[in-house]
Order: C-alpha cells, then sequence, then structure tokens
C-alpha cells in the first residue's frame, strides 16, 4: 500500500508543479486574493444597481490590478463592515484578541467595464472543478464511522460559499448537501483530515492545513478508485502562493493519515462488501 499512496501523492505533486510553472500563475494568485467575496445582500446591490457586473473591486485595488477606472464613472455602492479589534475571555480563563463587527459603512466599487489598463489572466482557467460523478458504494458511511470515532458527528450543512468545515469547538463536521457524491466524499475526506491531523496539533499555517488535508483527500480517492484530480490539483495549487515545496513538506503527514483512513475502510470493507481497491 505504501509504494501505491506515494505513487498517488508523486501525482498530485507534479500535476501541483506543472500548474504553478506557468507565466501566468503568480500574477492570477495575486488576483485572485484580492477580490472580495461578497454577502448576499452585497450581491443584491450590485445587481441592482449595475446588473451586466461581473468582476468589481475598489478604486484602490483596480489600481493595483494595473488598471483604472475611467473619469466619470459612477461607483456602486456596497456596504462594509467595521471591524475592531478586541479582548474576550475564553472558557478556560485565557484572554483571546479577536476582531468584532461593530455596523457596517457604506463604500463603492467598480465593475471591471468601467476600468481600463491591463488585461486580467482568466481566473477560472485554475479554479477547483466540482466532481460531479457517483462514488464507491458504503464508502460514506465506512468515513462517517470513522468521524464518529474520532468524535466528530457528521451532518450536511452549508453555512457559507465553502463546501464543508470542521468545527472543533462543537465537534461537527459539515458537507454540503447539494453535491454529487464524488464531491461529497471528496470533502468528507477533506474535513476528516482536519479532524485527525489538526484536532491536537495546531498546523504552522492555513497553508499547511489546507495543502495536507486535500493532499489526503486526494490519496485516498485515488486509492479508493476515483479521480479527484479535477478539484484536488487546482485546489492545493492555491495554497502554497505559486511553490510545490509545502506540498513535499507536508507529504509524510498527509500519507500517514491517508494510510490511517484507507487501513479502516479496508477493516470495514473485510466485515461488509469491499469498494476499496487499495
Amino acid at each position: 500500500m505504501n509504494d501505491k499512496l506515494r505513487a498517488a501523492h508523486n501525482k498530485l505533486q507534479d500535476a501541483v508543479a506543472e500548474i504553478v510553472s506557468g507565466d501566468d500563475w503568480k500574477q492570477m494568485l495575486k488576483i485572485a486574493s484580492k477580490f472580495h467575496r461578497y454577502s448576499f445582500n452585497n450581491h443584491l446591490m450590485i445587481f441592482l444597481q449595475r446588473p451586466d457586473a461581473t468582476v468589481v473591486a475598489g478604486f484602490n485595488r483596480w489600481k493595483s490590478l494595473g488598471r483604472s477606472v475611467r473619469r466619470g464613472e459612477k461607483g456602486i455602492a456596497i456596504f462594509a463592515p467595521c471591524r475592531y479589534k478586541t479582548k474576550v475571555e475564553t472558557d478556560i480563563g485565557e484572554e483571546q484578541t479577536v476582531q468584532q463587527i461593530r455596523g457596517f459603512r457604506v463604500v463603492h466599487v467598480f465593475d471591471i467595464s468601467q476600468t481600463e489598463g491591463d488585461d486580467l489572466p482568466d481566473l477560472d482557467a485554475v479554479r477547483p472543478k466540482l466532481l460531479d460523478a457517483d462514488a464507491p458504494e458504503g464508502i460514506w458511511d465506512a468515513l462517517v464511522s470513522q468521524a464518529n470515532e474520532a468524535g466528530f458527528e457528521v451532518v450536511r450543512n452549508r453555512r457559507g460559499s465553502e463546501n464543508g468545515y470542521c468545527d472543533f469547538s462543537s465537534k461537527q463536521i459539515a458537507v454540503r448537501p447539494d453535491v454529487a457524491p464524488a464531491q461529497a466524499i471528496k470533502t468528507l475526506i477533506h474535513e476528516l483530515g482536519h479532524a485527525l491531523l489538526h484536532s491536537e496539533e495546531l498546523p504552522r499555517s492555513k497553508e499547511v492545513a489546507e495543502v495536507e488535508v486535500e493532499s489526503v483527500a486526494y490519496i485516498v480517492c485515488d486509492a479508493s478508485g476515483f479521480d479527484s484530480g479535477d478539484y484536488s490539483f487546482a485546489y492545493v495549487a492555491r495554497w502554497p502562493d505559486g511553490s510545490s515545496d509545502l506540498l513535499r513538506d507536508s507529504a509524510d503527514r498527509a500519507i500517514t493519515c491517508a494510510k490511517g483512513i484507507l487501513a479502516s475502510l479496508e477493516s470495514l470493507a473485510k466485515r461488509s462488501r469491499g469498494f476499496c481497491r487499495c
């Protein structure tokens, strides 16, 4: 099994290296990181004021991207939260600094059609694509059992734009309910990876955490007989800021975690009917 897991990880690493070696990759990452994720209310405000809008950003943000707002263009009014840092006491009596939202203010953004300047690379070219396929029979229940053994409840829920989340405080793993079985399985493995790797030992950074768990997801999916590459390759490549070094550094932890998940799947398969072709 070790050789197959290492081969799967190497395949992921090679694919990511190919993606990040493109001339436009660094610029794409820079641009993708600068665009806001707007709330539903702001999407509605944008639509009401400029229904043909496609990509919007503030005046200074467009300037940093090499584009300028044309003279005389009218801005699109949206709400921006007013954030303040405050200290709160945790359950164990420690002080922690958190950000709180205290009201909103009106700011103005502009659609790309209201600007001129440098062309933007295709942001969709390396965007993860949701998997749209069936999954091996029995694997969902087997993964849920593993999550339960780790002390986590699995629910089908969506609270934002993400496909799933792992809530350490409530011991809950959520998977978006409106995706195909293959995507649901991949997301569940991703979040299970968080539960297994990061419940007790915090990662060095969010980038490390995401590279580790999506690598786990790809390896487990590959060993279980279905391909998550359309999603995982692009997803992993977006986190290391254009470098595949982070992927190599996280290989051992990812492979060890994936091996544990696969061993449990194999054990459960022996007690029922097999689905994991390891």
